[in-house]
């Protein structure tokens, strides 16, 4: 095989596997990004987003990370008879063709330690990880206590 033909089908292969990647990753989107202003001097705080699937697979997200916080977990929000209770969860699924609401009450993302004091109008950066190990970043911006939605 010459240099030219083994050249042009390795650049083939390349722009084909970029392609694949760029599609995969344009598949899952996360928007409406927020964070709850910490209550009384307190440093943990919740975080809240939609995350939309537009591929033909079903993703979870299975970690999160902040920049203003070296502490992220995954949470739930359940009513057990009558009570509300906060659990940990190993990932949250978003179907495919479909989205997952992180909202107070329900699945959201809890940041632990918060490293600095973070005011009303602020952004802060939020990653996802999902389970094929891609990324997803956004920015969310700090609301109020009471600015619940």
């Amino acid at each position: 095989m010459s240099f030219r033909v083994f050249a042009t089908r390795t650049a083939a292969t390349a722009a084909f596997v970029l392609t694949a990647a760029f599609a995969h990753a344009q598949s899952v989107t996360v928007h409406d990004a927020w964070v709850r202003e910490p209550m009384g001097g307190r440093n943990v705080t919740g975080a809240f987003a939609v995350v939309e699937n537009t591929g033909a697979t079903p993703k979870s997200i299975v970690a999160a990370s902040s920049d203003i916080s070296d502490k992220v977990e995954l949470h739930e929000m359940k009513n057990e008879g009558g009570k509300m209770s906060m659990s940990p969860v190993k990932k949250m699924d978003v179907p495919a063709k479909g989205k997952l609401e992180l909202k107070p009450g329900s699945f959201h993302v809890m940041l632990f330690d918060v490293k600095k004091k973070i005011a009303d109008g602020e952004k802060i950066s939020l990653t996802f990880t999902f389970d094929d190990g891609s990324k997803v970043t956004t920015e969310a911006q700090v609301r109020k206590a009471g600015m619940m939605q």
